[in-house]
């Protein structure tokens, strides 16, 4: 990303030069309504100095950890069209390659070559969009904090791009468009919003007062329906407002003063002897006036703020019951997760001692043994660990997993129980190293359940020795592995097939029919499925899980996990 100090041609360092002081005097004077034509007319004459193909104006929006949303406002239209870049308007910045990111918040230029993966799927795409050979992102920091990015897209050949006059020179034109940027939307949005509250106060606002420096009350106004308000001239703030809200209230009136901005506040007033009364306050400064400092817009929301008392405490008692709720369905997941590994534990044992008790044992088949017992024991506390972490809003743990160590862990906690019933467990081919992004315990235990709820079929069937089949389908085209669990058992209920998948439906007595649909909510957040469909020509059933293949290179797998943080998160 860094780049070999040279002499900026001179013609065309003067041509920024010339960009910079007419992007000054445009914008200094310009007014909301010309400001988008204006900007981007001014990108428009940087390109032709420069000769690049597209200029793009990003704002961005990042936390203390570098983290949050970039989107593009602004481009020169040399090119593109507003509709061909759609997919730029709002994204997170840790679409962007890590390296990109890096340089970003280092105040560095990055510099993005054609035919490599460096920038991301993003800025990859918006390249062969625009046919161009590099592409440069220019940080813009105000303040100290990274508030926007200039992106060029340049043409092959340009020698002046090397040079590190010309990218002091683009850093001053982009940020010289971003400050002015900022302070006529600032300006804007508080011209709008001191004329909404003008149009509230002639309408809604009960009634307004002003303050001075040391709190006191001057200039009474009624406003609507405060014709009865009493003159409040000459009283100190305290005197009015109850106690409890002294301190609140003053700072909001300080931090208004002092900022220049409008500031809200809730509090209580006191007037008359009577009841303390609800009050919502707009704040507004005051630079004109010599005696008065602030004035306070009023208006009655008690109704509203007992209304508001009222439904935060119904919210505390549903808080309690949904507490109690969640109690419920997480003993439920503890016990039917927790059983299939147990199960094995308890299975394992009982054949050591049947060995014994025989005298069949051997170092062997006992190291055996106990190795499964272990690896048992370590997916019950995998287990445990998910659910105190999906108790404390933690997501899935999805990471790259190969589709043999899955399904091997899973048919070691099934095969006691497969002896058990004198049942045939058929293994999937070698599905040769295909590597799968999934949540490996939660994964395992869908598999562990599906291939116990065949057994448990097919036992009830009763005809014909259970025979259960796995198979592993790999499609790359479509970035999916299809893993099926065939059986030989009865097959899906007449009619309504899906409703296997419905919460507490179960066709055995002791079932509590949540294995099926938890199963489902696994594979759908980790971006796959899981459905069903009866068996051809014989009788059962196939279930069909599919789950997203891992990408070969580290951009796209961490774009991939990017994107599934921001699913859950809308969910």
């Amino acid at each position: 990303m860094s780049t070999p100090a040279c002499a900026v041609r001179t013609d065309i360092g003067k041509a920024l030069r010339q960009c910079a002081f007419k992007a000054t005097d445009a914008l200094t004077s310009v007014s909301p309504a010309r400001l988008n034509t204006t900007v981007r007319r001014l990108l428009g004459s940087q390109a032709r100095a420069i000769d690049a193909i597209d200029i793009h104006l990003y704002r961005a929006r990042l936390d203390d950890v570098g983290t949050g949303i970039v989107g593009l406002r602004y481009h020169s239209g040399q090119s593109a069209d507003d509709d061909d870049l759609t997919a730029l308007r709002h994204f997170q910045f840790q679409l962007l390659s890590s390296e990109v990111q890096k340089c970003l918040r280092d105040d560095q230029i990055a510099q993005v070559l054609s035919g490599t993966p460096g920038g991301g799927r993003l800025i990859t795409g918006l390249m062969k969009q625009l046919n161009c050979a590099s592409y440069l992102l220019c940080p813009l920091f105000v303040a100290g904090r990274l508030r926007g990015i200039m992106g060029v897209a340049v043409r092959d050949g340009d020698e002046f791009l090397h040079d590190d006059a010309f990218f002091q020179l683009l850093k001053l034109n982009g940020s010289i468009l971003l400050h002015n940027v900022l302070r006529v939307r600032r300006q804007r949005k508080r011209s709008r919003s001191l004329r909404q509250w003008r149009r509230i106060a002639d309408q809604a606002c009960d009634f307004a007062f002003s303050v001075d420096d040391r709190f006191v009350i001057c200039n009474t106004t009624a406003f609507g329906t405060g014709e009865a308000t009493p003159n409040l001239d000459g009283l100190r703030l305290t005197d009015v407002v109850v106690r409890s809200f002294h301190r609140e209230l003053k700072r909001q009136v300080r931090t208004a003063i002092q900022s220049g901005e409008v500031r809200t506040s809730d509090f209580q007033l006191a007037l008359d002897q009577c009841e303390p009364h609800w009050f919502m306050a707009r704040i507004e400064p005051m630079r004109r006036n010599a005696v008065a400092r602030a004035t306070l817009y009023m208006t009655d929301n008690h109704s509203d703020m007992l209304l508001q008392e009222q439904v935060h405490d119904l919210t505390d008692r549903l808080g309690k019951v949904s507490r109690l709720s969640l109690l419920g369905q997480m003993s439920t997941e503890f016990s039917h997760q927790l059983n299939q590994p147990l199960q094995a534990i308890l299975n394992y044992c009982n054949i050591v001692q049947r060995r014994f008790q025989k005298g069949t044992a051997t170092a062997v088949n006992c190291r055996d043994a106990l190795a499964s017992i272990e690896e048992s024991v370590v997916h019950s506390a995998d287990i445990i660990q998910r659910i105190r972490e999906f108790v404390n809003f933690g997501s899935l743990h999805l990471q790259a997993v190969p589709v043999d160590e899955v399904l091997q862990q899973a048919i070691m906690l099934v095969l006691p129980t497969i002896r058990g019933r004198d049942a045939d467990l058929i293994p999937a081919p070698d599905s040769s190293g295909v590597t799968v992004m999934v949540d490996r315990t939660q994964t395992t235990h869908v598999l562990v359940n599906l291939i116990v709820n065949a057994l448990d079929a097919c036992c009830e069937l009763g005809s014909t020795r259970p025979r259960i089949e796995l198979l592993v389908e790999s499609a790359p085209q479509q970035g999916l592995v299809t893993v099926s669990v065939r059986d030989n058992g009865p097959g899906l209920p007449a009619g309504e097939p899906e409703i296997v998948f419905r919460k507490f439906y179960s066709s055995k007595p002791e079932g509590l029919g949540l294995g099926l649909s938890i199963s489902r909510e696994v594979c759908e957040s980790q971006g796959g499925s899981l459905r069903v469909k009866d068996n051809d020509a014989q009788n059962g059933c196939t279930f069909y899980l599919t789950a997203p293949v891992c990408m070969a290179t580290e951009n796209e797998t961490t774009e991939l996990r990017a994107l599934d943080d921001i699913k859950l998160q809308a969910d």
